[in-house]
């Protein structure tokens, strides 16, 4: 996150709109949402509240969570994660998946506090600190 803050404050410095930005991006996001839904709809060929269940939007949650939402790689971590791990959880435990699933998520988040991305992050930098200090 600290990387996309200082990304708009030298856009700003260099006088370019970034409000103006950030409403663009916002209505092209809205967009392609909304084609997305109009072609889910066309698919079920029915559309309801329940098509959508809260633990559907939980488990996006969860997964922009443990994969960090500061880059798009960090999103198909975290789509792996809420893809693969319920099913390593039935494996563990068929009496109680969801408590095992939820316990991945709590050692995850306090295990990588900036996502799987800002792990990867940090150990590319240790490692061109080594290689920096070699020479």
């Amino acid at each position: 996150m600290i990387a996309i803050s200082a990304t708009f404050l030298w856009a700003a410095a260099m006088g370019v709109d970034t409000a103006l930005y950030k409403s663009l991006t916002f209505g092209v996001s809205a967009m392609y949402t909304g084609i997305a839904g109009a072609l889910g709809a066309l698919l079920s060929a029915y559309v309801s509240p329940d098509s959508f269940p809260v633990l559907l939007s939980i488990k996006f949650l969860v997964g922009s969570v443990v994969g960090g939402i500061a880059s798009i790689s960090g999103v198909f971590i975290g789509a792996l994660f809420i893809e693969f791990t319920p099913n390593f959880a039935d494996q563990i435990s068929k009496a109680a998946p969801d408590a095992i699933f939820g316990m991945f998520l709590i050692a995850l988040m306090y295990l990588m506090q900036r996502g799987a991305i800002g792990v990867c992050d940090f150990i590319g930098v240790q490692l061109r600190r080594a290689a920096v200090a070699k020479r």
